[in-house]
């Protein structure tokens, strides 16, 4: 989980660290752009690592990094909140947790890369945020 870590953290922070504190999570779990865009890394996450033949889109990873910490520092989250949210394991656990069904509901079964390479190139085709952080 520690690679899904540092996806989540390149998304969202780019790097910059600064100490985590506990924050209430509400706020940002409900914002649909926040939410999204980070499942969706998730889902490109989890899909680079099953299928040797997609890749995460580093640049392009960095690039909506930079716009999702801004659109999220013009909410109003501090630094300080956003790392404290894209570090919390709890949080990681739940992007995961959501993924992972999501990606069984598209096709793809652990253990078999085929089928994760099949949910990939779809999610590909349809240009979905997933979609546009992967490459053959």
């Amino acid at each position: 989980m520690s690679k899904l870590t540092s996806l989540l953290a390149g998304l969202f922070f780019a790097g910059t660290a600064t100490a985590a504190t506990a924050v209430d999570y509400t706020a940002m779990r409900q914002d649909a752009r926040v939410h999204d865009e980070l499942l969706g890394a998730s889902i490109a996450y989890l899909i680079d690592e099953n299928c040797q033949d997609l890749k995460l889109r580093k640049f392009r990873l960095f690039n909506k990094a930079m716009a999702l910490q801004s659109y999220a520092r013009g909410l109003g989250y501090s630094f300080r909140e956003i790392t404290a949210y894209v570090d919390s394991k709890i949080e990681q656990d739940r992007f995961r947790a959501i993924a992972e069904p999501m990606l069984a509901e598209m096709g793809a079964r652990k253990g078999n890369e085929d089928s994760y390479c099949a949910a990939g190139r779809a999610e590909m085709e349809k240009g979905s945020f997933a979609g546009k952080l992967l490459t053959d």
